[in-house]
């Protein structure tokens, strides 16, 4: 039994110096208090993502011929080179 209550003593004295003292929640408790104010509401997200989708949208919208256009050269540019190699190139 003894030897039993010497194996806890030791153990308790190798844990007790890992846990947190007053001190140190304390510390945390005022990084935390200088931290929370600064986080985003849930009121901010939505406003954010409100803005960022219509301005998303009215990018897309006013590329939408660039994109088109660009494509279609793309296109037109591969086939032109599929029809020359199949033309004028033989094996």
């Amino acid at each position: 039994m003894e030897s039993r209550m010497a194996t806890l003593e030791t153990r308790y004295d190798t844990i007790l110096p890992t846990l947190a003292t007053k001190e140190d929640v304390r510390h945390l408790e005022t990084r935390f208090d200088k931290i929370l104010p600064t986080l985003a509401t849930k009121e901010d997200l939505k406003n954010l993502e409100l803005k960022l989708t219509g301005t998303i949208h009215q990018e897309i919208n006013a590329c939408t011929w660039r994109m088109i256009t660009w494509m279609t050269g793309v296109i037109c540019i591969s086939f032109a080179g599929v029809f020359f190699i199949a033309r004028y190139i033989h094996v």
